[in-house]
């Protein structure tokens, strides 16, 4: 897939004047480490005696990477400066009944995200752990993955970035008189960050 009119914005001093400018990676830019994604909304509900009960299990959340990304350098005949993946946001919505064939961390699930005319975002949830002792909390990890054709190069990057949250802590909620739990963001919680790291890239190192 071909992607048109990537982002550009500009950085003096770290783009080569060759016409070999996309052979290698530049420095790292300034604006690294990696910036925090960002998740507005969580919803997980479950039965009260365990994720082992009959009934499915199920996690509903919205994350964003709120910010510009760098890929690559664009040519110096362009203008310059760096290639950039845009901002992405994905609603992830997972359903399932934990059994000996799926055990926590197998559980992995793609998120529905926004995509534009220049960047294609893969977004990916594992659920690690899910437990109620000492009190309810989730281990969560996801992975973004971001695709850009441009100046006749395949961009790749991906991220990934784990999260524990517990009742108390960043979550409320509990279990009603029918025995379904119910847990949400906890007020004053929101967005919930999630510190991401590069795990993966190509041609978009820098």
């Amino acid at each position: 897939m071909r992607f048109h009119n990537p982002i550009l914005f500009p950085l003096l001093g770290a783009v080569s004047q060759s016409n070999s400018v996309l052979s290698e990676d530049p420095p790292l830019p300034p604006w690294y480490p990696l910036k925090p994604w960002e998740i507005s909304s969580l919803r997980a509900y479950n039965p009260a005696k365990s994720p082992y009960d009959a009934n499915a299990t199920s996690l509903e959340l919205t994350i964003a990477n709120p910010y510009l990304i760098p890929a690559g350098p664009a040519p110096h005949a362009s203008g310059g400066g760096y290639v950039a993946f845009d901002k992405s946001t994905a609603n992830c919505d997972v359903h399932w009944k934990e059994d000996s064939q799926t055990p926590y961390g197998n559980l992995k699930d793609t998120c529905n995200s926004t995509q534009t005319s220049s960047t294609r975002a893969e977004w990916n949830i594992t659920i690690n752990q899910i437990h109620d002792d000492p009190a309810h909390y989730m281990d969560l990890t996801f992975s973004l993955a971001y695709h850009l054709y441009a100046y006749g190069q395949d961009m790749y990057k991906l991220m990934a970035g784990s999260i524990h949250v517990q009742v108390g802590e960043s979550l409320e909620g509990g279990c009603d008189a029918d025995g379904l739990c119910s847990y949400t963001l906890k007020n004053g919680s929101v967005p919930l960050l999630v510190q991401p790291t590069l795990e993966e890239c190509r041609m978009a190192c820098g």
